[in-house]
């Protein structure tokens, strides 16, 4: 478990990782404070962080982009 929470946290959430996650720098800290010992709650915080902004921002504007409006439109395919 500690080898797959530290290449989750190499990939994702360390500061500069190639994927990295937008999470506040409180997240951040008490994840990296945890990698040491990581437990299978070390990154539910972020987890909550992430559901949180995907529903108030991310997927919202997304209902509104573009592109799904145009998904909606029925197709002359049919």
């Amino acid at each position: 478990m500690a080898e797959a929470a530290k290449r989750i946290y190499t990939e994702f959430v360390q500061v500069d990782a190639p994927r990295q996650i937008n999470i506040d720098c409180e997240t951040r800290q008490e994840i990296t404070n945890s990698m040491s010992q990581p437990t299978l709650s070390c990154f539910d915080k972020a987890q909550r962080v992430i559901y949180k902004l995907m529903k108030k921002d991310s997927y919202p504007r997304f209902l509104k982009s573009e592109i799904y409006q145009a998904l909606l439109e029925p197709s002359d395919a049919s």
